[in-house]
């Protein structure tokens, strides 16, 4: 699905009243007026002429789209490298993050989730909002898709928040919700799906417009709201027609503010019927939408506030079977074929409407023996060097289709191709469609008015022309024989008796892990040696260097695992995988006998002039600090002296906000003041948790030592609060039961004897 069409799902229909201040009715820009602007602005120019800039922006862009044009033709590797080099070739260029994306992408196809995210982060770099906004939310997706909950939320979150009136923002609703519900946190859940559609964009004068038939949802913000929610008073919004239907929408709180309200109506193709519940429309409808505000900024009482939206119908054709449902991408000679038109801007009488559309057949020529002996014309020549046939109008016909009911929308009608056996008998100008084996049948129609552009758009529908034979199958077997095929299936060998290894290991059969280990190294040694003798693509030797370190890892030889790391950086020093191995042989050296030197690795990945794993390797010097502490307290019968460790949480909090692993920090942090009983630093630290992580999945955990901090300083109130919040947000928490535990104490405390109300 393309961003355009994914924004017309989105926020079509969605208009928000804006209150107490300037009001301007919000009106999604047309996606074609949105492209014009993106255009200018990824050139470079404003109109001033062909610049050195607008040239590159071009070359990038054609690179690109010649790229993607050889994925989907099955060249994935060749095409993937040609957008892979767009970046290199021009650093500059605002195309770069449209490279990224749509690498990321192919990795997304392949399940390649953190090779994706690598490239989505880039793309969240772009100074184009809009760009930022879906490199963040692709990131989430991914880290959504590899069950990462953590990651997921602050990846989406950043997109709510700071990309409020993005398209993507809804959909990051969508899956924080979705995170939530796959983590049992059944209100949470709820709580974010109701935001769901509610973002749109900055307010703009003019109509809104929204899709014929599909449900209209109203949103208002206005901050006397929470008042008028608090005595009960409901809030509502009328709808009136130009064609006569006049309905009233009742509206319900959205989130917790009490500052928003939202309410919908279906809307469908019909006579007019006010106060059904469902606003009918006839043909290109409008509709006002009229909101009293009780209290504006400026003092004045009962002010209506107006909106307009105005309705149009996105077509859709092709041709079907015969219940006229589903759409086929064939159709039999001499049988009938038949049509269907949706389209509500056309749906303008009481009695059923006709409208017309055009079928015609077409066909690619064959080259003639005399062409070929010209050999190749370049001007005929695709961006691949390819020589394009262009297809050829054989016959064409006009077909009438009728509306099939009353306010349907749905126009449907039939043809009979008629087969000819060759050019010759053809008849010109008759009422058939005439067609040879080979051809196809082009429906096409013209929408005048759409949710795609304000212009008209020209839709084309294609099916093969069946004459009830199969073609002849051929089968072909390719043998291909080159270094880098050898060397790819000496890599994908290795990566098997790794994994073999790693399950020996785990069941402590160490001989046997040792033995897969060696095997592997044997094919991946293989691999590098091919690589200082041969040209191998960068990616082959990167993995095979990631490989190794892991099998060495498996067989406990950490400082040979650190020299093929430190190999691996002196060969390609931008490579991304040298924080990946710097971690995971600080992880190792962290629970062996010399913990310190596994601080000294994670120092080292820090220092690294860019890497997504700081903020782990910052918590991981905690983590490794706070062990070192408890060890030593055991060796020396003491208690253990954790005040390093927590500095460094602290740092990881501070330095790296955004992470996950800033929540995990102040998770270690408030432990920590509630151990020392300091408690209102400990309850300070919580509530600033809550604001700043909201879908953290250490918040039960947290809400418990909020009921024992609040507790242990006679807050009995807030302590009960707290564990209903745990018990209401989070019931399925392993906290529960210490919660209702607490609860039945505070109660008795507070002389209550039973449940809180």
């Amino acid at each position: 699905m393309n961003h355009e069409t994914l924004r017309k799902i989105l926020t079509q229909g969605l208009l928000a009243v804006a209150v107490a201040g300037v009001v301007l009715p919000i009106v999604n820009p047309s996606p074609a007026e949105g492209a014009r602007k993106r255009a200018t602005s990824s050139s470079g120019s404003t109109g001033q002429g062909d610049t050195e800039e607008s040239r590159m922006e071009y070359k990038a862009n054609d690179m690109i789209n010649r790229g993607i044009d050889l994925i989907r033709g099955k060249q994935e590797e060749r095409g993937l490298k040609m957008i892979q080099s767009v970046p290199e070739m021009f650093p500059k260029s605002k195309a770069r993050f449209k490279a990224y994306l749509e690498t990321g992408k192919y990795y997304v196809d392949k399940r390649q989730f953190d090779l994706a995210v690598k490239q989505f982060n880039y793309v969240s770099e772009s100074e184009e909002p809009e760009e930022a906004a879906e490199g963040l939310y692709q990131i989430g997706i991914c880290y959504f898709s590899m069950n990462n909950y953590d990651k997921a939320f602050m990846a989406l979150r950043k997109v709510t928040s700071d990309y409020p009136w993005s398209v993507f923002a809804n959909e990051a609703y969508y899956y924080i919700g979705q995170c939530h519900f796959k983590l049992s946190r059944w209100s949470k859940a709820i709580e974010a799906l109701q935001m769901v559609g509610t973002s749109v964009p900055a307010n703009q004068e003019g109509a809104t417009f929204a899709e014929s038939g599909q449900r209209l949802y109203v949103k208002v913000y206005d901050k006397d709201l929470v008042v008028q929610t608090a005595s009960n008073e409901q809030v509502k919004v009328n709808l009136t027609s130009a064609a006569g239907d006049k309905e009233t929408i009742s509206l319900s709180p959205l989130g917790k503010s009490g500052e928003y309200m939202i309410g919908s109506i279906a809307t469908l193709p019909g006579k007019s019927a006010p106060g059904d519940d469902q606003l009918q429309l006839v043909g290109r409808d409008s509709i006002t939408v009229t909101y009293t505000d009780h209290n504006t900024e400026t003092g004045k009482l009962n002010a209506d506030i107006l909106g307009k939206v105005e309705f149009v119908s996105t077509s859709s054709i092709g041709f079907t079977d015969g219940a006229y449902r589903e759409y086929i991408k064939g159709v039999f000679g001499d049988q009938e074929a038949f049509i269907r038109v949706k389209d509500l801007d056309r749906d303008t009488t009481d009695q059923p409407d006709k409208i017309t559309v055009r079928v015609r057949a077409e066909f690619k020529p064959e080259k003639k023996e005399e062409d070929e002996k010209k050999g190749v014309d370049l001007e005929s020549l695709n961006s691949e060097g390819e020589e394009e046939i262009k297809w050829i109008e054989r016959d064409t016909i006009d077909v009438a289709l009728t509306e099939d009911g009353e306010h349907t929308g749905i126009f449907t009608g039939r043809i009979i191709p008629a087969t000819v056996t060759d050019v010759a008998s053809l008849v010109a100008g008759d009422d058939k469609l005439q067609v040879l084996k080979g051809d196809d049948v082009v429906l096409s129609y013209r929408d005048e008015f759409n949710m795609s552009s304000r212009d008209p758009a020209d839709n084309e529908y294609r099916a093969k022309l069946l004459v009830g034979q199969i073609q002849d199958v051929k089968i072909e077997q390719r043998i291909v024989d080159s270094i880098e095929l050898k060397s790819r299936k000496n890599l994908i060998e290795a990566k098997i008796f790794l994994k073999l290894g790693q399950i020996f290991k785990e069941v402590g059969l160490t001989n046997k892990a040792n033995e897969k280990a060696d095997e592997g190294l044997t094919r991946v040694d293989d691999v590098i040696g091919t690589s200082l003798r041969a040209s191998l693509d960068r990616s082959i030797v990167e993995d095979a260097f990631s490989v190794k370190w892991d099998l060495l890892l498996v067989q406990d030889k950490l400082g040979e695992a650190i020299s093929v790391c430190r190999t691996l950086t002196q060969l390609f020093p931008d490579s991304s995988l040298v924080d990946q191995a710097l971690l995971k042989i600080g992880m190792a050296k962290a629970t062996s006998d010399k913990p310190y030197e596994a601080i000294e690795v994670f120092s080292s990945l820090i220092s690294l002039p860019k890497s997504d794993l700081k903020a782990e390797a910052q918590f991981q010097i905690g983590s490794t600090l706070e062990k070192i502490a408890f060890r030593d307290a055991e060796i020396n019968n003491r208690e253990p002296n954790i005040s390093s460790a927590i500095l460094a949480y602290k740092r990881c909090a501070e330095t790296y906000p955004e992470s996950a692993f800033a929540g995990d920090s102040l998770d270690k942090i408030a432990n920590y003041y509630i151990t020392a009983k300091d408690y209102p630093r400990a309850i300070e630290l919580m509530e600033r948790v809550f604001a700043d992580y909201p879908d953290a999945g250490f918040l039960d955990k947290m809400l418990l030592k909020w009921v024992i901090a609040s507790y242990r300083m006679g807050n009995l109130q807030v302590a009960r609060d707290k564990a209903e919040q745990l018990l209401s947000e989070y019931p399925n928490s392993k906290q529960a039961d210490k919660a209702k535990q607490f609860m039945e104490a505070i109660n008795k405390k507070l002389g209550s004897g039973g449940p809180a109300s």
